[in-house]
């Protein structure tokens, strides 16, 4: 069971070196789906980071399988206050209690940012990048798409798309 993840983001070579380092913590090397920069590491090992540059997070919520392959999206929300986190939080328990139906998902997680009571991650996986796609364009992710632009209920948003470097 992953109770918290760690990530950093840095160049590929950069960010190898810990791969090389440290073989014997479950790191996962993400590659850009769009561009080469901005790679993305991420620690599952629950250990101590060795990271120079470390963002940190809480898991709230995982289904799935810890098949962390294929296509790897992260939706990042920063709420203006707690009650607005609430009001997500209840939209994504919804949500997350259709996870079984959706097809190609390997694991859907809920994160928190450890330094931030209302700074979110939905970090799912994919078999492939037109499952995620086809699961965006559904009615079963219609109550989420009010949080994917800032403004009344998100302070800030982004959204990052990855696939594994080492598949890559």
């Amino acid at each position: 069971m992953i109770r918290k993840i760690i990530s950093t983001f840095g160049s590929q070579s950069v960010l190898a070196k810990y791969l090389d380092r440290e073989p014997q913590r479950q790191l996962l090397l993400l590659k850009p789906a769009e561009t080469e920069s901005d790679f993305q590491l991420l620690d599952l090992s629950d250990q101590p980071t060795t990271f120079n540059t470390p963002i940190r997070y809480d898991v709230r919520y995982h289904s799935g399988n810890n098949n962390l392959t294929g296509f790897f999206s992260f939706m990042y929300l920063t709420f203006s206050s707690n009650d607005e986190a609430k009001v997500f939080l209840a939209q994504f328990d919804d949500l997350a209690k259709q996870a079984d139906h959706f097809i190609g998902l390997n694991d859907l997680f809920l994160l928190r940012r450890a330094t931030g009571q209302t700074e979110y991650v939905i970090f799912s996986t994919w078999q492939r990048d037109a499952d995620f796609f086809n699961w965006r364009n559904s009615t079963d992710f219609e109550r989420m798409k009010p949080y994917l632009q800032a403004g009344l209920h998100v302070q800030q948003v982004h959204q990052a798309n990855y696939i594994l470097a080492q598949q890559a």
